[in-house]
Formats: C-alpha cells, sequence, structure tokens
C-alpha cells in the first residue's frame, strides 16, 4: 500500500511538473491577400500581449509560450489587423487584406510627435547597439540571389487571333517564367571582424546556374554594411541622411504606426520619409524599435527620391544573441527593380536574402589575421557538396530552383559558358584573350589632340602562360603627328603576398613635358582624360627597371632607374639655341600610404575598395649626371594628397592638395608645367588640373596647388523636370622659377585662381549622366575680356 501510494506520488509529481514546463508553439506563413506575396516583419501578438513575434524575411513565424494560446493578433502597416484562435494543429497561415487608408497617412500635429519620443532615445543608444564597437565578432552567412521577372502587362491574348511576334515572344516568356528563374546563385561564407576596422570574408562554397568554375560568389556587402546607426550610412554606393542620425527629427516626418507589446518589452513601429519642404538625401520606410535597449530590431528602407531609376528596396533584421544579449544582424533582404528595363513584356527584378548563423561575439582573432584582401574565394569553392548548403539553407529548394539550376547547368555546359565568363573577365581588364596572350584593349585606339587618331595592336602574355611571368609589347601610330610608337616590357612576380615585382619597360612613344609622373594611381572607367587635350608632347625613348611592392599593409613602394631621351616639339623662347633633345637618367623612390584601403579577390581579379581616408604620396627623383649618358644633376620632390569628406548637410568635399619642388640643373622638360587642362578644340571636363589655364601656359620648379569640389547632390535644384547634381569647383595654384634658367618661361607667382559651377547628370541613365560646366578665370591672370575667362565645358559620368 505505502508503495502504491509512492508511486501515484511520483506520478503526479511528474505530470504536474511536465505540464509546468510544457511550451505551446505555434507557427505559420504570413501573405498578401491578394499578391499571395510573403510579409516580413508582421507584428504577431499572443493572448493580448503576454508574448509575441514577428515573422522573418520569408514571412513565416514560430511563437512559443508556456501558457496555452487562445488567440494571436497579427498586424502590419498598411494592412488591416486580424485577430484568430487557433486549433489544436498548431498551424495558422494568415492572408491580410490591404488597409483602404494607409496608415502612413496619419500625423499627428497637436503636442509633440509621440514618435520623436521614440527617436531621441534610439538615437541616445546607438553607439551601445552598433556591431562596429564590439571587439571582434565572426559568424557565417547563406546567401542566395535570385534573378526573375514579373508580368507586368497581364495581357490577355485570345488562342483564336493571329499572334504578333511580339505577343509570341510575351508568351514564351511567361512560359519560361513559369518553370524557371533567369538565375540563380547560392553561396556561403566566413565572416571575421576585428576592432576598429580590420575585415575579412571568405567564400567557401559558391554554386552559379550555368558555370562548372565560377570565379565569383554571392555576397551580401552593400546591405550588411547599411546601418542607420551611422550618420550618412552608404546605401548601395550613394549616401543617405540616417533617420537615427542626431538632429533626424528636424529633416524626417516620423509617424508612430503601431505599439506592439511583447512580454515585458515593447515593440513601436514608425514610418519615416523626408519632411515636407526637406531637400537632401533621405530614405524612406520602417523603423522597428524595441525598448529593450531601445534597439532597432527591423529595418525597411528604400530611396525617397522619386526619380531614382534604382530601385533598391532593403531589409534587416536584427535579433539578441550571445550571453550578453547583443542586437545583431541576422536576416538580410535586398529587392533591386530597373523599372526602365523590360524583357519581353516583363518587369525584371533582382532579390538577394542573407541568413547569418554561427555568430560568436568573442572569437581569438588577431591583426596577423587579417590582410589587404577583405573578399576572397576558397580554391575549392565550387566543389562543395549540396549538403554543405543544406546545413546553411533555412529551407530547400523548391521545385523552381531546382529545374532552374538543372536547365541552366545543361545550357551552360553546351555553350562552354565558362569561357565565355572567362572572356568577359579579361574584357573586364581590359584584355582580350587568345589561348596564353591578351591583346590590350586600351592600345587598339586613342584620340588626342597631338597624335589625332591613333591606332594600333598591343599585347601580352596572361595567367594561361604563366602567374608570375609577364611579357608584352605594343605598337601603334598617329595619323596627326604621323609617327610610329611602339615599346616592350618584361615583369616577374618574386613574392605574391607583397606584390613584390620587378619590370623592366622599354618605349619609343610620347610624354607630357613637365608632367607628374606617379605611380600606384588608380584610374576610373574614362581615366585620366587631360592627356588627350595636350596641344605638344615630346618624343622620348625610354629605359627603365623597378621593383615594386607592398612592404606594409597599406603602403605600396617603387625604387626606378631610368634613362630617357627626350625630344621636345614644345619649344619655349630663349636666350640662345635650345638643345634639340635631353639624355636624362633619374632614379627614383615612391610611396603612397593609403590607410584602410582593402581589395576584393573576384572575377579572378583584384579589386580595389576605396577607403574613407586620406591617399598620401610622397616621391624622390634624383638626376644622375654621368651616369647612363644622363646629362643633367637635379633633385626633385613630389607629394599629392587626396581626401573625401562627407557633410551630411552640404554632401560631398573632394580635396586634391598637390606640390612639388626641383633643385639644380633640371631641364625645362622636368619642371612641373601650370598643369591646364583648357582646349578650345575640346571641350571636355577634364578633372585633372586647370580646366581655364592653357597646359604650358606657365612653368615652375616650385608650386603648391589646391583642387576643391563640393558636390552637393541635389539640394539646390530639385524641380519636377530638372534635378542635377550641382558641384561648385574652386582651384587655386602658385608657381615660380627660382634658378635661372635659358628658357623665357612664364610663372604663376602672384597665384592662379579658378572657379567653376557643374550641373551632372542633366541627361541620365541607371549607370551614366551627361551634363555640362562652367568656369571663370579671375584673380592677377585674368584676362583683359570678360568672355576670355570664361569656359563651358561638357561633364561625363559613371555609376561604376
Amino acid at each position: 500500500m505505502v508503495r502504491q501510494t509512492l508511486l501515484l506520488f511520483l506520478s503526479l509529481l511528474f505530470f504536474s511538473t511536465a505540464a509546468l514546463a510544457q511550451v505551446h508553439i505555434v507557427r505559420g506563413t504570413v501573405r498578401d491577400a491578394r499578391t499571395g506575396e510573403k510579409l516580413p516583419f508582421v507584428s504577431i501578438a499572443a493572448n493580448g500581449g503576454e508574448t509575441g513575434t514577428t515573422t522573418n524575411l520569408e514571412g513565416r513565424y514560430v511563437l512559443r509560450h508556456r501558457q496555452p494560446i487562445h488567440s494571436l493578433r497579427f498586424s502590419y502597416v498598411g494592412y488591416a489587423p486580424q485577430l484568430v484562435q487557433p486549433d489544436s494543429s498548431g498551424i495558422v497561415h494568415i492572408t491580410l487584406q490591404p488597409a483602404a487608408a494607409q496608415l502612413q497617412e496619419v500625423v499627428v500635429r497637436s503636442g509633440q510627435n509621440p514618435a520623436h519620443r521614440i527617436i531621441r532615445l534610439a538615437n541616445r543608444h546607438r553607439q551601445r547597439h552598433r556591431p562596429e564597437n564590439l571587439p571582434a565578432y565572426t559568424y557565417r552567412t547563406y546567401n542566395k540571389f535570385v534573378l526573375t521577372a514579373t508580368d507586368v502587362q497581364e495581357r490577355l491574348i485570345h488562342p483564336a487571333l493571329p499572334l504578333s511576334r511580339q505577343d509570341s515572344a510575351y508568351l514564351r516568356m511567361r512560359a519560361l517564367l513559369k518553370e524557371q528563374h533567369l538565375f540563380l546563385m547560392e553561396s556561403v561564407t566566413e565572416y571575421a571582424y576585428l576592432r576598429p576596422d580590420k575585415k575579412k570574408e571568405t567564400i567557401l562554397a559558391t554554386r552559379v546556374s550555368g558555370l562548372q568554375q565560377p570565379s565569383f560568389g554571392a555576397v551580401a556587402a552593400e546591405a550588411r554594411d547599411f546601418s542607420v546607426y551611422d550618420d550618412m550610412p552608404v546605401f548601395f554606393g550613394k549616401r543617405y541622411l540616417s533617420p537615427l542620425s542626431k538632429g533626424s527629427i528636424n529633416k524626417y516626418d516620423f509617424v508612430l504606426q503601431e505599439t506592439s507589446l511583447r512580454g515585458q518589452d515593447t515593440i513601436f513601429i514608425i514610418s519615416f520619409k523626408p519632411a515636407p519642404g526637406k531637400n537632401f538625401n533621405a530614405l524612406k520606410g520602417l523603423l522597428y524599435i524595441n525598448s529593450q535597449g531601445w534597439a532597432v530590431q527591423h529595418v525597411l528602407a528604400r530611396s525617397a527620391d522619386q526619380d531614382d531609376k534604382r530601385g533598391i528596396r532593403l531589409q534587416q533584421q536584427y535579433e539578441q544573441v550571445g550571453e550578453q544579449r547583443q542586437w545583431f544582424p541576422t536576416e538580410l533582404d535586398v529587392e533591386l527593380t530597373v523599372p526602365q528595363m523590360q524583357l519581353r513584356g516583363h518587369q525584371p527584378f533582382a532579390h538577394l536574402r542573407t541568413y547569418i548563423s554561427d555568430i560568436n561575439l568573442n572569437p581569438k582573432l588577431r591583426n596577423g589575421d587579417f590582410g589587404v584582401v577583405a573578399l576572397q574565394q576558397k580554391a575549392n569553392a565550387h566543389l562543395q557538396p549540396d549538403n554543405f548548403y543544406t546545413r546553411y539553407r533555412p529551407d530547400s529548394l523548391n521545385a523552381l530552383e531546382q529545374r532552374t539550376y538543372q536547365r541552366l547547368d545543361s545550357v551552360g555546359r553546351a555553350r562552354k559558358l565558362d569561357r565565355t565568363i572567362r572572356t568577359m573577365e579579361y574584357l573586364l581588364a581590359k584584355q582580350i584573350p587568345i589561348g596564353p596572350i591578351s591583346l590590350d584593349i586600351p592600345r587598339l585606339l586613342k584620340v588626342s589632340a597631338f597624335e589625332g587618331l591613333r591606332l594600333g595592336l598591343g599585347a601580352h602574355t596572361n595567367d594561361r602562360f604563366s602567374e608570375r611571368f609577364r611579357l608584352g609589347g605594343y605598337w601603334a601610330y598617329g595619323f596627326r603627328d604621323e609617327e610610329t610608337k611602339y615599346g616592350a616590357d618584361v615583369s616577374l612576380v618574386l613574392h605574391k603576398p607583397s606584390a613584390l615585382q620587378l619590370t623592366a619597360t622599354y618605349f619609343e612613344d610620347v610624354l607630357e613635358p613637365g608632367g607628374r609622373r606617379l605611380p600606384f594611381q588608380q584610374q576610373g572607367l574614362l581615366g585620366d582624360l587631360r592627356p588627350a587635350l595636350l596641344p605638344q608632347l615630346d618624343y622620348a625613348t625610354h629605359k627603365s627597371i623597378a621593383l615594386a611592392g607592398r612592404p606594409l599593409r597599406y603602403l605600396q613602394a617603387q625604387t626606378l632607374l631610368r634613362q630617357e631621351t627626350r625630344r621636345p616639339t614644345f619649344i619655349p623662347a630663349a636666350a640662345g639655341d635650345l638643345p634639340i633633345r635631353y639624355d636624362l637618367t633619374e632614379a627614383a623612390v615612391s610611396l603612397r600610404y593609403a590607410y584602410g584601403q582593402t581589395f576584393i579577390q573576384q572575377f579572378n581579379q583584384r579589386i580595389p575598395v576605396d577607403t574613407k581616408y586620406p591617399v598620401l604620396w610622397l616621391q624622390y627623383t634624383r638626376g644622375l649626371n654621368g651616369l647612363l649618358d644622363g646629362d643633367f644633376g637635379y633633385d626633385k620632390y613630389d607629394a599629392r594628397l587626396e581626401a573625401l569628406l562627407r557633410h551630411r548637410t552640404f554632401g560631398e568635399s573632394n580635396v586634391t592638395l598637390v606640390g612639388g619642388l626641383v633643385r639644380g640643373n633640371a631641364p625645362f622638360v622636368t619642371l612641373y608645367n601650370g598643369y591646364g587642362s583648357y582646349s578650345p578644340d575640346y571641350e571636355v571636363y577634364a578633372g585633372e588640373g586647370f580646366e581655364t589655364m592653357r597646359p604650358y601656359e606657365f612653368f615652375a620648379d616650385r608650386y603648391a596647388a589646391l583642387f576643391f569640389s563640393q558636390n552637393l547632390g541635389k539640394r539646390l535644384l530639385r524641380t519636377r523636370f530638372f534635378k542635377p547634381d550641382v558641384v561648385l569647383v574652386t582651384n587655386v595654384g602658385i608657381g615660380d622659377l627660382k634658378e635661372n634658367r635659358q628658357e623665357a618661361l612664364e610663372t604663376f607667382r602672384q597665384g592662379y585662381y579658378e572657379s567653376g559651377l557643374l550641373l551632372n547628370n542633366v541627361i541620365s541613365s541607371t549607370f551614366s549622366g551627361i551634363g555640362v560646366g562652367a568656369f571663370y578665370r579671375y584673380g592677377p591672370y585674368a584676362f583683359a575680356h570678360t568672355k576670355d575667362n570664361l569656359r563651358l565645358k561638357l561633364t561625363l559620368t559613371f555609376a561604376f
């Protein structure tokens, strides 16, 4: 009897404890009732706010509660709320109806805006929640990129009627999109961060539809780096004022749309958009702010500019992770559309979704774990099996995605798309591969004021020949100067990690008299337009040997010995006969320091990433008299500093400081010309030098110059049909000749001044723009007639 009583007591104790520990779970998906689109960040409150959760980026949710769940309230900005009673299955799928009058239109005008208190509290705590303020962290990401298209026309085509070519193409595209996506890519990466600015990401696995050996992978760098905690976050190549920046309540119109209780916490859903009458680079969207630390839990953002030709929408989700319960991003979502583009009656759009896992907030990282390459891909990344991806996928691939891989992989093998991609990679590097040799695209055609049309051919060996040894040459002919140019070079990589390379060069070509010759200068898509505007150049015979590399993480260095014979075509007036040639022997040491600059290793190329810090060049050149037939001995010092400064109100300030000094017996071809870029035949904004100064109007053996531009964006001019980017420019220079000269050269010792106004992107597309500019020359060297000081220019801009 005692034993039976004890057993009964233990049984009752067990079942009562189990009942107390039982967790009630409800899960499901929330969709738009009209479109079927899955809705992220839908607020779900259980039992009147006892607990709650939100849907993830896939519209799915899982709600756990220690009490029985009697009711669920689903609410989402712009949709009618819905209250349901879950059944015993624990599965509740919901469709929400868009509200007839959207909540964004509700504005609080009487008294203090309640959203402002929440925004101020979030701003006050933002440094606490910035992941960059953590000592270190690591995580892994799963990324899925999908390119597809939606039917924007929804044509009703009668099957009995004859089809036009457009209708046939439309139907074929609609049928294709029902069976597969246009493109699909997956990747798994490992990311590491060490305060203050050490970052690296390694692509562990990559799969690209249609390719067998992809040299690239999907990464969420732009979506990850965007942070509303920054004053001026970068939103896909453009800086915007953050809704959580200091003083944002004076710029943005905030509306508290909804308040949701989650146990002891409250989530405030606040919409934001630029306030009426405010003109700045603004975002619009929603902030979900949690009262637990006043942290941002969800972000939905897009550009507030209705004329933005890039339809980009960003969503971020944060959760508390680790023992310290740090708010950290766990899901990222980017949607991109180009409204101006249609594909057979369909609107293409891209979708990149990222899931962050394996978050470690206390990794053992050291400075030595990081190099200058911030993104690289493992050699075997394309060989990872499907079960490797399964570990990180939130869900298995659906039938549409599986068919996309199957069909495009089959097409890729049949059409040898890997070879096509390799060719495109060479084209991006301005090369055309032909087996182990690549033709140099820039050598094929050039146009300049001095040479006129220049046609040529250049080639170098590529990696198929050797990854360390490179040999090349070129030949060209200028139809205006009627002269042949040619050259050759050979290089050997001595040490890959430090990019240590030995190069020997020979050429018979043209050079600028009094020009600047600093190595390691990066060229944009158009390169430097100024050389094409120069009316006269020196013919030169050049021989050199150089050793260049990266001795420190952010420091590049080069030592060089060169011998040149210069035959000038620009002959200044002189007190006597000038030599028709100058034999020079020079030794030079050059340095470039770019703190914080990194590179990404993708598409079989090392691509530089701009640094937010100033970049400094220093160079010392010694003219060697008596060595290798050199006839001149002198010392030459060059310096250059470039900086990009950003201001939340006034936009971007671009500052370039240059200067130089020559001492000794130096010929005029090694001095400094005034750095003018005005040509009456080519009214194009060069971007380098003085836009109103003729190229050889002035010379100096010592000079300093400031080139300053202020990009105000669209802050000053923003009308319905006219929204150019306004740029203010001011250039100032001073130069003199202290050494006694045989030549009669003009100096600008009293200071040269010019200012200008650029209206960029007057006519613009998604990736480029055309504008106009005007520059005015003033000060001691201004011309007598006003019209002679004014110069009009055409401007070209690119978005990449």
